[in-house]
């Protein structure tokens, strides 16, 4: 009975109240999945950070420790890299516009399709700064790995380990090729399945205000 009298107000009710009601309607859904999306990118944030700080302190170590000069140069850029990381990811927060209730709904929704469109550039573009560099770096760190006997470096891991050899090195960095070509696909697919419908939603919403005002 009840859903015969919603189909019935639907039926008839005036354009005009159909568009509103549609407008509210879109702006529960999108409000719903906006809180969603910034909780994820909230998570994401914290343990990037988190992982980078510790990669800065390993890299350090390693950069202070071993004494191989290519790896020794790739470990400080590690840490660099690391440190550049937690700046692009700091940089992002501070694209995220403090909610203000005191905006119109078009000032608002601009502001959410400005921050969306960011993360979804900076998801994008993931493979230039956040894949390629570090993948250029392990190779860097692992083809200068040398014969530790050569160095006088000695230790309970180093003796286990080192050296490698070629075929080895090689299966490391075909792995190495696998993850990060992977960690692009990730991003790549994050943009497309979350963010851009969520932006087309927005979009939607924009104009359904241009029709109703």
């Amino acid at each position: 009975m009840l859903e015969q009298k919603l189909k019935e107000i639907w039926k008839n009710s005036s354009q005009k109240e159909k568009i509103k009601f549609e407008t509210s309607r879109l702006l529960i859904d999108l409000k719903s999945k906006m809180d969603h999306i910034e909780k994820a990118i909230h998570r994401r944030d914290r343990t990037e950070i988190a992982a980078s700080i510790f990669g800065i302190l390993l890299f350090g170590y390693f950069t202070y420790t071993i004494p191989f000069p290519v790896t020794k140069i790739a470990s400080l850029l590690g840490a660099i890299w690391f440190c550049f990381v937690i700046y692009k990811f700091k940089n992002s927060q501070k694209k995220k516009l403090a909610e203000d209730l005191t905006l119109s709904f078009r000032e608002q929704l601009k502001n959410e399709k400005a921050y969306m469109s960011q993360q979804a550039r900076l998801l994008d573009t993931a493979a230039c700064w956040y894949s390629i560099p570090p993948f250029i770096i392990n190779i860097l760190f692992v083809m200068g790995l040398g014969n530790p006997v050569k160095y006088g470096w000695s230790n309970i891991i180093v003796d286990k380990v080192l050296p490698l050899s070629p075929n080895i090195k090689i299966f490391i960095l075909v792995g190495l090729a696998i993850f990060y070509g992977f960690t692009i696909w990730i991003n790549k697919r994050a943009v497309k399945k979350n963010l851009k419908p969520v932006i087309k939603e927005i979009e939607r919403i924009q104009h359904q205000l241009e029709i109703e005002y």
